[in-house]
């Protein structure tokens, strides 16, 4: 459905990542795995738009247009959750790529953001301010927001930071559910055993992509230290 093919970035004379080709099936639940700075974030934000490819082309199959069928959840610290709104006007946003500007939701509309409000747990905390959540609630209004907008490709950026085990126990299950219902879902992490547990398809990426594939293809010693480097690895055999 969604593909980088031969993508380089440059932010001035710096490589953000290079000639990295990739591409994100329905029905898949993915996890691009590096470390900081390795470009991940770049590549997410280059398939959504946000950045434009210094080099290579972001490739979209499928009904309607590429913005239409994606849902972006970014990092949680670059939103301001001091702007003055409700979990529930969060959740609507989702519905707002669909209604455009100048529309009022409707009662489907209103019904769509319930269901996303209740499979992610937090309808009970519609009217309260974002600025009050913990840490877990606001990552739980986020993916409420991305699944109101009913989209094909759900890219994530770290949804897993800054919230407890249990809620991401919680999370992961619910991002498997949606790729099991069909759709792509793309996130980025640094947790490579949570990603190894529950995805069925890894990026290793490294400004390059380092491996691509199955979990099975590309968890090897050769290419965990190629991305994380040999002391990275080293500490993972100690504690083996």
């Amino acid at each position: 459905m969604l593909g980088a093919q031969h993508l380089t970035v440059r932010y001035g004379t710096h490589p953000a990542l290079e000639d990295a080709t990739v591409n994100f099936r329905a029905g898949t639940f993915t996890a691009i795995i590096g470390p900081n700075g390795a470009g991940k974030s770049t590549l997410l934000r280059t398939l959504v738009g946000l950045v434009a490819p210094t080099e290579g082309a972001v490739t979209y199959s499928g009904p309607g247009l590429a913005r239409d069928a994606i849902a972006y959840v970014p990092q949680q610290q670059t939103l301001d959750w001091a702007f003055p709104v409700t979990v529930w006007d969060v959740a609507m946003m989702g519905r707002t790529g669909r209604l455009g500007w100048l529309r009022w939701p409707g009662r489907a509309d209103r019904e769509q953001v319930r269901a996303a409000l209740e499979q992610t747990g937090v309808y009970d905390l519609r009217s309260r301010h974002i600025g009050a959540l913990s840490g877990g609630q606001r990552q739980r209004v986020l993916l409420a927001r991305m699944l109101a907008r009913d989209a094909r490709i759900l890219l994530l950026d770290e949804p897993l930071t800054g919230v407890d085990q249990a809620t991401q126990e919680g999370l992961m299950s619910l991002l498997r559910a949606q790729a099991q219902a069909g759709r792509a879902v793309v996130m980025v992490t640094h947790d490579l055993e949570q990603a190894r547990a529950w995805c069925d398809h890894l990026v290793l990426v490294n400004r390059r992509v380092v491996a691509d594939g199955t979990p099975e293809q590309v968890y090897s010693p050769r290419n965990i230290e190629a991305t994380f480097s040999s002391s990275f690895l080293a500490h993972t055999h100690a504690e083996a």
